[in-house]
Parts: C-alpha cells; structure tokens; sequence
C-alpha cells in the first residue's frame, strides 16, 4: 500500500522526489492558477516544487513545498533581460521535470531538457497563443505575423520533444492535435470550497469581474443595463476590476451619458475572499466577451466557474466553450455579446425573476460542487507527472 499521496511513478526517478520546476514569462508568481493549484498541487502530492516566474518578492503565502523565485524584468529590451534571467534561475534549479508556461518559457524548457539528458520537459498552454500574438493590435502587423510564426515554430518542436502537452479546453487543444500530438486538459476550474450553500437572500445586483475594457464587452454592458433601469429602479452594477489601459475617461463618460452615475460601483480590484463576498450578495454575473479575437471566441474563462460555484446566475456569449457548459448546467442565459437587446433580455430576465436566476444559480453551483471544480483538473494534473519515468 502507498504511504503517500504521490501519483503512481512520482519520486521513482530522482531518489525520494521528482523536482518540477515550473517557468512563466508571462505571469506573476502570484498567479493562482499555477501558484494556488498546479505548484500547490503537485508539492501535496509529494514532488519538490519550485516556481520561477515575474515578480519582485516572494508573495505573503505560499503553499508548502514550493519553493518560489521571482525574477524581474520587463517590455523590449527588458523582455531579453527577463528571460536571461528566467534562464539563468531555471538552470541553477536543476529540476528533473521542466514545465513551461507560455511559449517564451518553453523556448527555455527546450534548451536546458535539450542539453541535459533524462530531463523532462511540460508544456502548459492556457492560451491559444499563436492567435493570441497575431490579434495584438498594439502591434504593427509584420511584427505581429513574425511573433505568431515564432510561437507556431515553438509549438510544434514541443509537440514532438515534449513529455505531455496540457491545454485548458477541447477547442484549444485542436492545435495541438492537428500537429499529431493529443494534449492532456486540465481546465481553469475553481476550487470545490468556493461552491458553499447559497445565502437565503440576494440583492438586485448584477456581477461584472476583471477587466473593464470594450473587448470584454463593458460598454455594450452599460447601455444594456441602461436600457433596462428604468424598469428596475434597485439594480445595481458591481464592477470589480481595473481598467484597460487608456479606457477610463471613455467609459466613464459613458457611464454618465446613460444616466448611471448612482447604479454603477466600480470597487477596484478585489481580494479573492472580498471578491466571493461581493458574489454571495448579487443575482447574476456577466461574461461579455466580443467577437473578433480567437483565444476570447474559444474561452472557457475561470470567472464562468466562479459565478457557478458562488451559486449566481450566469449571462454569458454564446461562444462554443462557454455556450457548452450553461446548456448543460441550465445556470443562466447565452446572449449575443455584441448585441444591447440581447444582453438587456437577460439582465431583465435575471432580475425580474428572481425565483428562476435562483434556480440557475443553484444549478450552476451544484455543477460546480460534482464536476466543474479544481478536484477534478487536479487529478489530471497529477496523472501526467504519474506518467514521467526515467
């Protein structure tokens, strides 16, 4: 019998543990998804952990058994400082299994698992990332086309060196599979503990998290949720989240041209815990992400899952990823995200029916607490380390 929790193979190889050390470019050390559950994850299941990505500290927590490096830099020529430096912290970890976080980092991961036989190298793709180079339109199109190229070159070595591929949904993934390579999904799932009983009752608010920004669709929002105030005089509009570079003057001078001034809280961006105290108090949470770029068209974004398990009803675009998951939960409305009759249908429905946004929302929860939480990704996480042997 096992005395531990490793998966089956975890520590055969490199005496009592197998070292991973996970890279990003492109994410602060902070991040939850790879600090607060693939790093946590794996040093519970009894590897050695260490995670080197951006940052200029160690933050306040950090899981037991990850080691975590913190490396600065930054855009242009500070971009080649950064990754001289992630390379450099990479190599003196002399990890057993690379595992690379974006393409950046997985041109690291190949050099060093390329020049050091019996290592192990992970690519960790959680974006479509040569759509995502080619759809930056702060760029200039050349550079835009030889960046997207660049990543596509990285993708397909890593498709044929690498141990295991991950990807976060079945769309993504198609990639990858066109390449001949079938990645392992471990979705963006939330936590099981954030799926807690439902308050008895909530506020006629509705829910919009993260970036204010029209490619998320807040402008559309505004003149939706104005289409409908006068209609529902105790509505509100919770905004948690930061505003894209450059856009707060616009949106709050539409935000005043609506009308909205006293029904629209912009709260900044919130703690994790503040944040799901904010959600236990309001009926619906939207997801307005717009045509156009592909990695928004093929998301499956964790604040879905945050919505869900914080037992709100979802208004969401009726995108393929996201479009799956509300149908087969039945926990909210798919709209069209470009159109303000659309969404303000659903703002209507979800807050003139409270007993049926109830309903979604618990059905959403429920969801949550059986399939749609990090239990479940987890346990795909540690099956392709369980499949690393010497």
């Amino acid at each position: 019998m096992r005395e531990d929790n490793r998966p089956p193979g975890v520590g055969a190889r490199a005496g009592p543990r197998l070292h991973a050390c996970l890279l990003t470019s492109a994410y602060p050390v902070d991040y939850t998804r790879l600090l607060d559950r693939e790093a946590a994850a794996l040093a519970a299941a009894g590897l050695r952990v260490t995670l080197i990505g951006l940052g200029d500290r160690v933050p306040d927590r950090v899981p037991p058994g990850v080691e975590v490096v913190p490396v600065s830099g930054g855009r242009g020529l500070g971009k080649a400082v950064l990754l001289h430096r992630l390379d450099r912290a990479a190599r003196a970890a002399r990890a057993d299994v690379y595992h690379c976080c974006d393409p950046w980092a997985l041109g690291i991961g190949l050099r060093i698992t390329g020049q050091r036989p019996g290592t192990f190298l992970v690519y960790d793709s959680s974006e479509s990332y040569p759509e995502f180079y080619r759809d930056r339109l702060d760029w200039p199109g050349p550079i835009r086309l030889a960046v997207a190229a660049r990543v596509r070159c990285l993708e397909r070595r890593a498709s044929r060196r690498a141990a295991a591929v991950i990807e976060t949904n079945a769309t993504r993934a198609q990639r990858f599979e066109r390449l001949g390579r079938t990645p392992v999904l471990v979705p963006n799932y939330p936590p099981l503990e954030l799926a807690v009983e439902s308050p008895a009752a909530r506020e006629p608010w509705i829910a919009y998290t993260g970036l204010v920004s029209r490619f998320r669709g807040f402008d559309v929002l505004v003149r939706a949720f104005g289409s409908v105030g006068a209609r529902l005089p105790d509505a509100r509009l919770k905004v948690a989240g930061k505003f894209e570079p450059g856009s707060e003057a616009g949106m709050r001078k539409l935000v005043r041209e609506c009308g909205l001034e006293s029904r629209i809280d912009f709260l900044g961006w919130l703690p994790y815990r503040d944040l799901f105290r904010l959600l236990g108090r309001c009926s619906a949470g939207v997801i307005l992400l717009q045509p156009g770029r592909w990695n928004d068209y093929t998301g499956l974004p964790n604040k879905l899952f945050e919505f869900m398990g914080a037992g709100l009803g979802v208004i969401a675009s009726d995108f393929p990823e996201m479009a799956a998951v509300v149908s087969e939960t039945g926990c909210g409305w798919l709209v069209d995200p470009a159109d303000e009759d659309s969404v303000g249908r659903a703002l209507e429905q979800a807050l003139a029916d409270s007993p049926g946004c109830r309903r979604r929302g618990e059905a959403g929860r429920q969801a949550v607490s059986r399939r749609y939480n990090w239990d479940a990704a987890r346990a795909a996480l540690l099956g392709v380390y369980g499949r690393l042997s010497p």
